[in-house]
């Protein structure tokens, strides 16, 4: 039994860190508000208004409104602590339990609030205080009766680990690498608009490469559960230039076959069409590791036959990109935070379910 005991304390030590977290948040913003109103009634005191002492003895209308505020807040404040979590100790495993819980939090302050406003109400309308009498215990059972299948239906229909976990990393912020593409200026805004459809349609395969795979592993009786998701690459339009935020680093050898690839297409390098097809082609390493040599062969042929059929559909927005890109810049790598301020930048189109499994995302 103690072993069991232990091995559930190790299971749920994240969200256990969480809920300390969210208490200690929750108690510390309470003990403001009394501290601050024992400091406005020894006030009271030292001006010598027995009146004034009393009025500020009474307990307010909005205290218990913020107390039920600070609780929210040390409730998501609990929750968006388990995503900064060390890895060791698996947060994403108790991701859904935490969820689970906020929004049953959620539902149990909204039907308190709801309770508050309707006693409050009844008193004002029959010539009474707000606060004449508390509110009635009834509104506490239908908090909890609607908060308890709020929280099982969360863990339900939730996202999965993976996706939280990948969301976490938005929030927190990771190392990206910023690319840049400069463009030259055009007055109409008709061929602005093609030249900048037949960028992206350049650049999308290097902003899926770019894009991070995120794995969430389940453990249950049955064996492990692997569950994938995804950080987008980003980018925006700044003035005339493209800017692009990969979701990591990409190894040194791809990156560069893009840009070089890029930087002779655009300048009309024979040539270079099917070398940046060859760069757009480029399978994800964990597909071929997997291969056998024989397999492995087949897959170079494939990608030689994609990067050709990629060049020849390059070659084709070679007439509206010709000397349109002036330069094309790889800036050093920074953290960056695309949430909660996204600041116009816009998350590439990726696949869902298996087909993302087997998506060439190469950053890391």
């Amino acid at each position: 039994m103690a072993v069991l005991a232990l091995v559930m304390l190790w299971l749920l030590a994240p969200l256990l860190v969480g809920i300390v977290v969210g208490l200690g948040v929750t108690v510390l913003l309470c003990q403001s508000i009394r501290i601050g109103r024992a400091l406005q009634w020894r006030r009271a005191l030292r001006a010598e208004s027995l009146e004034s002492a009393e009025e500020e003895a009474r307990t307010p209308n909005w205290v218990p409104f913020a107390a039920m505020l600070f609780t929210l807040v040390g409730g998501a404040t609990g929750w968006l602590t388990l995503f900064w979590l060390p890895e060791g100790l698996h947060p994403e495993q108790v991701l859904p339990l935490g969820t689970a819980l906020l929004c049953a939090l959620g539902v149990f302050v909204l039907v308190w609030l709801v309770g508050q406003l309707s006693t409050g109400w009844s008193h004002l309308r029959q010539g009474e205080a707000w606060n004449a009498a508390p509110m009635p215990s009834d509104w506490w059972v239908w908090a909890l009766l609607l908060a308890l299948p709020t929280g099982v239906l969360t863990g339900l229909v939730a996202p999965d680990q993976a996706s939280q976990k990948a969301w976490g990393e938005q929030w927190r912020g990771y190392y990206s690498v910023p690319i840049r593409i400069a463009l030259a200026p055009v007055e109409n805004s008709e061929s602005r608009q093609q030249r900048d459809d037949a960028l992206l349609q350049l650049v999308g395969p290097l902003l899926e490469q770019g894009s991070r795979r995120v794995e969430a592993r389940l453990r249950t009786r049955n064996g492990t559960t692997v569950m994938t998701a995804a950080v987008p690459a980003r980018y925006r339009w700044a003035d005339d230039a493209l800017e692009i935020r990969l979701a990591g680093e990409l190894a040194p050898q791809v990156l560069a076959q893009h840009v070089e690839a890029v930087r002779g297409a655009t300048r009309g390098e024979a040539g270079m069409w099917v070398l940046l097809g060859m760069a757009q082609c480029q399978p994800a390493p964990s597909a071929m590791a997997a291969l056998s040599m024989a397999h492995r062969r087949a897959q170079w042929q494939r990608t030689q036959v994609c990067a050709r059929e990629r060049g020849a559909e390059m070659q084709r927005l070679a007439a509206v990109l010709q000397g349109q890109i002036s330069a094309v810049e790889v800036l050093p790598g920074v953290r960056f935070r695309p949430w909660p301020l996204r600041h116009g930048w816009r998350a590439v189109e990726l696949p869902s379910g298996k087909a993302l499994e087997a998506a060439p995302l190469l950053a890391r």
